[in-house]
């Protein structure tokens, strides 16, 4: 039984080593026609295999660019302070990039964090699930994280327009203006994803019990900016042409809340790490 085993693999191995005269039938133009079924082996194996060459090689570029990426970002830490990043935080941050590599926002997001676990001085306030937050976001929700860390606090109208039982509460920022060619509703979607990663958090810009302001960043001038814009003109101009129109027993209630968004203490150390040079 080992006899005939060895004389299978031997014969599977001389087998291999003819795969490459296999590919081109033109230099074989006499070839049997069991040689042609069996030329068909290696020519489906190859074209079935395509697209995972296609992925390493891929992977190998994707690897090559980021080392690019963290020569630059390193490049005025010292030497002796770069260290081995750990292996739970680099390896599904390199695979995530891969990803990403098109995407400036997304990619410098996974590149700074990189580039912070390689550093002896920033290394432990990294923190692996940065990585899945990177995968949890679009680049609008780079831009706006980024936007927000940056001013500290926004300001932030919640219309509540009442109209008999019905109740609609449209959400207006002042970054509104700022992101230009981007539908309300996807800003909207944004915060909420932000939200929900808890990269940010939403309160009142003046607390309910104290009535003192809750904010050092945001003024009235930013909630006047807020009227300004034309979604919440739109809104003003609908509400005031259905409550000219409301007759006896019809009526609207138009309610103003003013508050803030402002990054979490997660929000921050992702914005140091994640987003700072």
């Amino acid at each position: 039984m080992v006899d005939e085993a060895n004389k299978l693999l031997d014969a599977a191995g001389k087998a291999i080593e003819t795969v490459p005269d296999l590919y081109d039938d033109s230099l074989k133009p006499t070839v049997q026609e069991s040689g042609k079924v069996l030329s068909l082996i290696p020519r489906a194996m190859y074209a079935a295999l395509a697209p995972l060459r296609k992925w390493i090689a891929n992977q190998e570029y994707v690897v090559a660019e980021t080392e690019k990426l963290l020569a630059k970002k390193l490049e005025h830490v010292g030497v002796e302070k770069i260290v081995t990043p750990e292996a739970y935080v680099a390896v599904p941050a390199i695979q995530a990039i891969s990803y990403s590599m098109d995407n400036e926002e997304l990619r410098e997001l996974y590149a700074n964090l990189l580039a912070k676990s390689m550093s002896i001085d920033t290394k432990d306030q990294v923190h692996p699930v940065f990585v899945e937050i990177i995968k949890q976001m679009s680049p609008l929700d780079a831009a706006i994280f980024k936007k927000i860390s940056q001013l500290k606090e926004i300001a932030v109208i919640d219309l509540c327009i009442r109209q008999s039982t019905k109740i609609y509460i449209p959400t207006i920022t002042s970054l509104e203006s700022s992101l230009e060619n981007v539908s309300h509703d996807l800003i909207g979607v944004s915060f909420d994803n932000l939200l929900r990663l808890k990269l940010i958090d939403k309160m009142p810009f003046v607390d309910t019990v104290s009535k003192e302001f809750t904010t050092e960043h945001v003024s009235e001038k930013d909630y006047a900016l807020i009227r300004e814009t034309e979604y919440y003109t739109d809104i003003r101009n609908w509400f005031d042409h259905l409550d000219s129109l409301a007759g006896s027993g019809f009526t609207m209630t138009f309610i103003e809340n003013k508050n803030i968004f402002k990054t979490t203490d997660l929000g921050q150390l992702f914005f140091n790490i994640c987003v700072t040079e």
